[in-house]
């Protein structure tokens, strides 16, 4: 380092902090001792680096003063502008409490190129890559660099998010604490030698791998069916009662559609299935408790107040911050969901979902969640997306003081019902909880949406498609004196529904490892909740169903129908019907025919 006078660096950021406040409120430029700090402290910086390849630039503003002042050191090999590349630079705080040494990214041209949110996304992933693959920069945290993204410069609007999300590693320096200049040198130092080591690297420069085709299994190398039987394992070790193929349902919808609702008696662990899913798999869960009192999309999205200040909801700030990690597989858990009428504040966010579109590298987003947003500060919020590492769950319970499902959410949902209760399961028997893993975020990609887009099927896909198709067309006819039939959509997400769950067979048994069939799944998921009601359809519907759920035929009598009724009530009323096609179907619909019988009315829900 350079010989410079004592305390010269500390000097002069003392000055820049206890003098900007005073410049930036005369005109902007009028201010030269200033700049003389600026520019003094530039050449001072370039002597003591002794690189001849770093370039030091300085910024106070261009026709207006910056909120954020500062020094950047940028190197000829990576980047000559702050507005991309990595480089380190000192930020002052906008209210002057004091500056960062950061290692920074540039995010002007990317933001110019993907748009605020996506550019911000990128620089997150692209931190922690280089946190991952530069051992002297994860380093800094032993000379207190923080290596997050918790910045705070203490600025408002967007101008903050901007630079959480490009910051690598930081350290502050408040107003008067400013270190000596050995210890401010020593940082420097070690600051620019991790730089030096990501320049020798390079690991933004690398290729991208090619995407995967729509018919390769999404995850790679990440073996999906030997990953979910750990995941069971850790939950029952953990004291929870599931079903192994009850996980496999919740993971295998989640899979399929990013849309599913939990529903059953109150504790029975709706709420907790998808908080366990998320820990044991390295995912995020954020849950989102419902009001009765919630009316519109501004309760979940966000509004904007008197002051025309943009106020995000908690699912447009889940949204985000997924978006911001693309890496992690995030849920969004909409609690008592039904306790305000789902079809008025989450009407937005149905018609998202249903708009996906697939993306180059994987997965599939929606467009923006919320588009009028007055003040520019706040225009970040206008790009927000539901990313294709985000799926939201809503809990229910169906008691008096809750609201009915239209079918608009229904047709539009996986309904998983966690209703079955085995209270004598208590003991784990000293199983220790395997090790969370972390389950990449593609591996919760689906193969596909739409069946057009499903090239090349191998003949089991092809098998499982047709199976699916051929029981909804069987399904359709039975529904049909109610107009309740089913349409492209339904087929599509049967479909896949198969297909996904085909990858993880193994998983869909019972405690017992007795088989379940997911086409049996997916048909109560699908069709049992469209269907209420006291009319003479609604009884044939359930008749139709139940007959042709146990034997395949269309045509069966009522008497039939009222036998297999009874023959599963002399078995204890199980949740699956021995001996039946499609038993877990046919079981339900005997709950059903019961009720009907009953009450002269008949739903699905308990």
């Amino acid at each position: 380092m350079a010989q410079r006078p004592e305390s010269y660096v500390k000097t002069a950021f003392d000055n820049i902090l206890s003098s900007y406040f005073r410049a930036r409120l005369k005109p902007f430029g009028r201010e030269p001792g200033l700049w003389r700090m600026f520019e003094d402290l530039s050449s001072y910086f370039r002597d003591a680096s002794q690189r001849p390849s770093l370039r030091i630039k300085w910024g106070v503003g261009k026709g207006n003063w910056a909120r954020v002042p500062w020094i950047a050191f940028l190197d000829d090999r990576e980047t000559n502008s702050t507005r991309h590349g990595v480089y380190p630079v000192y930020l002052f705080r906008e209210d002057l409490s004091g500056v960062y040494l950061a290692l920074n990214q540039g995010i002007d041209r990317l933001k110019d190129d993907l748009g605020t949110l996506e550019s911000r996304r990128v620089l997150r992933n692209r931190a922690a890559q280089l946190l991952r693959e530069t051992p002297a920069v994860k380093a800094l945290k032993d000379s207190g660099f923080a290596l997050d993204n918790k910045m705070d410069l203490h600025s408002s609007g967007g101008l903050v998010k901007d630079y959480q999300a490009s910051t690598v590693s930081y350290k502050l320096y408040a107003r008067g604490e400013i270190p000596n200049d050995v210890d401010l040198l020593i940082d420097l130092e070690q600051i620019l030698c991790a730089y030096d080591e990501y320049l020798e690297q390079q690991p933004f420069r690398a290729p991208e791998a090619p995407p995967t085709t729509l018919c390769d299994q999404p995850q790679g190398e990440f073996q999906i069916a030997s990953a979910l039987k750990q995941v069971i394992s850790r939950i029952a070790a953990r004291g929870f009662v599931y079903e192994p193929w009850q996980i496999a349902q919740y993971i295998t919808a989640i899979r399929t559609k990013p849309f599913v609702i939990l529903a059953g008696i109150s504790g029975t662990g709706k709420s907790k299935l998808p908080a366990l899913v998320a820990e044991a798999t390295g995912g995020v869960a954020t849950l989102v408790p419902v009001r009765p009192d919630w009316t519109d999309s501004a309760d979940v999205l966000g509004y904007t107040n008197l002051e025309g200040n943009f106020r995000p909801g908690p699912l447009l700030e889940i949204a985000r911050e997924a978006a911001m990690n693309l890496d992690q597989f995030h849920t969004g858990i909409i609690d008592e969901m039904n306790l305000a009428r789902v079809e008025q504040y989450f009407a937005e966010v149905l018609s998202r979902i249903e708009d996906r579109k697939p993306q180059p590298n994987g997965g599939y987003r929606t467009a923006p969640l919320v588009w009028q947003i007055p003040k520019e500060d706040d225009a970040a919020w206008r790009e927000v997306v539901i990313p294709e590492n985000l799926a939201i769950v809503g809990t229910v319970n169906m008691d008096e003081s809750t609201h009915d499902f239209s079918r608009k959410v229904l047709d539009r949902a996986f309904t998983i019902e966690l209703s079955q209760v085995d209270l004598s399961q208590w003991s784990v028997n000293g199983a220790r909880a395997a090790a969370a893993s972390m389950w990449p975020a593609t591996a919760w990609y689906p193969i596909a949406i739409e069946l057009s887009e499903l090239t090349n099927p191998t003949d089991k896909q092809r098998s499982e498609v047709e199976r699916a198709i051929g029981a909804l067309e069987a399904v359709n006819h039975l529904l049909k004196p109610a107009q309740l039939q089913v349409g492209y959509r339904t087929r599509n997400e049967v479909a896949f529904f198969l297909l996904h769950a085909e990858q993880i067979a193994e998983a869909f048994v019972d405690r017992e490892g007795n088989p379940v069939d997911p086409l049996d799944l997916a048909l109560q998921m699908k069709i049992l909740p469209r269907i209420a009601g006291r009319s003479e359809a609604i009884r044939k519907c359930v008749s139709g169903l139940l007959g042709w759920a146990t034997t395949e035929l269309h045509v069966v009598s009522e008497e039939d129908v009222n036998a297999i009724v009874e023959a599963w009530e002399t078995a204890g009323r199980p949740v699956s019907l021995p001996n039946s096609k499609y038993p877990r179907l046919a079981a339900r619909l005997c709950l059903m025919w019961q009720r009907f019988a009953a009450d002269g009315y008949t739903s699905y829900w308990l």
